[in-house]
């Protein structure tokens, strides 16, 4: 495993495998899939990549957004689902 970040999310296959690139915690570089175009940055959240592994099920990764969200909201009551 490498790590490091991109300031932006960018998954690929790679040399055999799966690249998975963290965003960054400040500014995003701005989407922009032409050939040549220009260097700019935009204030998309921030974010980070969390990464667990389990002996049974091997690497996870979760990509996490920064920022004050509100709490978890839940998606069933004692009625069951709240649409």
């Amino acid at each position: 495993m490498l790590s490091g970040h991109l300031h932006r999310s960018v998954q690929a296959r790679f040399a055999g495998t799966l690249a998975c690139v963290a965003p960054g915690v400040s500014h995003q570089v701005a989407l922009d899939l032409r050939d040549n175009g220009p260097a700019n940055f935009v204030l998309e959240p921030p974010g980070f990549l969390l990464h667990r592994w389990q002996p049974q099920q091997g690497m996870s990764t979760h990509l996490c957004a920064i920022g004050d969200y509100p709490r978890p909201w839940p998606f069933y009551d004692a009625q069951g689902l709240i649409d």
